[in-house]
């Protein structure tokens, strides 16, 4: 079963300017979750809602929601992993 990915304009204004192997390793990194839906470790909930982030060239965080329902997820943000070199 395909899952669907949504880009929230958040997320889309974050990609901005990133160097093009990182969007590179995102697109890598998507291909395989809308096979078989992405991982459901390292999850987060703020105010009722859960949420997961999982890196990406091992610098950044993406975070994303999940509708299985519907079998689509959601990416909410990317940000820098904390500790890492800019």
């Amino acid at each position: 079963m395909n899952w669907g990915v949504d880009f929230t304009s958040t997320v889309r204004s974050d990609l901005v300017g990133l160097d093009p192997d990182v969007n590179a390793t995102i697109i890598d990194t998507l291909v395989p979750w809308s096979e078989g839906g992405p991982p459901r470790s390292n999850s987060r909930e703020i105010a009722g809602v859960v949420f997961y982030e999982s890196d990406i060239a091992e610098q950044y965080l993406i975070a994303y929601i999940i509708d299985d329902s519907r079998h689509r997820f959601a990416l909410l943000w990317l940000r820098e992993r904390p500790g890492s070199a800019s």
